[in-house]
């Protein structure tokens, strides 16, 4: 998804000197290194781990946004690094960082973000003379910048329109407690689940229910990736509906528990997915990777993994499985992982 940026300005947290050092002008989006390295901080922000949801309209960085067109892009980056910084200062531990606040566009819609990338430490030389000649030295570096390939240690990003917004927050120590503080005191509002946590909510649900209704083991580990598979293929939101009826079949008292469960936990039925992560799940969920007790672990294409004319599991009598491949007509060694 192209992502077009229109104006970015960078703000200093360092927590020695105090309070932000906020800069009076936007950065020079004609250079390209720039806007290289905010749209690939940008694009790595949508991950399994973002948190989304809609802000409260009565919160106060509702209002923030509402009121962008009251108010100067650089005023604008000013009242929402200072609204963050009010709830940051209070942990005695948050480490020091650089802020990035970005107006872009994307499908059309106008976006807003804020970028917090901590200083790293690292080493460069630097280059001195004295009348003996040319000093090579060591330096260390104390507030270096993750690559671009390296996404934000948080960040928030708003469609400025409809509220909704992606989020990547840390825990950091506050009056002893580890705690979030992005979604608490910065955004005011609750997110819903990522999409990695919604998934092993579903997963581990259909796993308790279909035990409680015996269903045989391998049967349902395959139903569930099926259906997951299938639901990120065909649909923009997490179906439950139609996970439930892919797994436990004709069983709607086990369909109803599962649904009943998965929602208590959080789960929003029909929630809207981040698009690179729908596509990233629906490449992962298209196979079936299993590990056998004697440590054999196999990766299946999940057309073939239901099919016996490929892979066949086997009931023995003492209880044990057995797992038979078939129609093979080479074998390849991939490298190493």
């Amino acid at each position: 998804m192209d992502i077009y940026l229109k104006e970015s300005i960078l703000h200093i947290v360092d927590r020695e000197t105090g309070d932000p050092i906020l800069s009076s002008q936007p950065l020079d989006l004609s250079k390209e290194y720039i806007r290289d390295y905010l749209e690939k901080k940008i694009k790595k922000a949508s991950s399994p781990q973002t948190l989304v949801g809609t802000l409260e309209e009565e919160s106060q960085m509702a209002h923030l946004i509402q009121q962008r067109q009251e108010v100067s892009f650089v005023e604008l980056s000013h009242y929402v690094v200072e609204k963050w910084y009010t709830a940051y200062r209070e942990s005695e531990e948050a480490p020091s960082c650089d802020l990035f606040f970005v107006r872009f566009e994307k499908d059309a819609k106008e976006y807003y973000a804020l970028l917090k990338v901590d200083f790293v430490m690292g080493y460069t030389h630097f280059i001195d003379s004295n009348e003996e000649g040319f000093i090579n030295e060591l330096l260390v570096h104390r507030a270096l910048l993750s690559a671009g390939s390296k996404k934000a240690e948080e960040s928030f990003i708003i469609q400025a329109d409809t509220l909704q917004y992606e989020l990547l927050e840390k825990k950091y120590l506050f009056s002893g407690e580890k705690r979030v503080y992005f979604s608490t005191n910065v955004i005011e509002t609750v997110p819903n689940l990522s999409f990695e946590q919604n998934i092993k909510v579903i997963q581990k649900t259909a796993e308790k229910i279909g035990e409680k209704f015996e269903t045989p083991k391998v049967e349902l580990t395959a139903s569930i990736q099926e259906a997951l598979a299938q639901t990120f293929e065909e649909n923009e939101t997490i179906e439950l509906d139609q996970i439930a009826t892919q797994v436990f079949k004709e069983n709607i008292t086990a369909q109803l528990a599962f649904k009943e469960e998965v929602e208590e936990k959080g789960v929003v039925d029909q929630a809207p997915m981040i698009e690179d992560v729908k596509a990233l799940s629906t490449r992962k969920f298209s196979k079936q990777k299993i590990k056998l007790s004697n440590g054999i672990e196999l990766i299946i294409p999940m057309e073939m993994y239901r099919d016996p004319d490929y892979v066949e599991f086997i009931q023995q009598a003492d209880g044990s499985l057995s797992v038979t491949l078939k129609d093979i007509q080479e074998i390849t060694e991939t490298e190493d992982i």
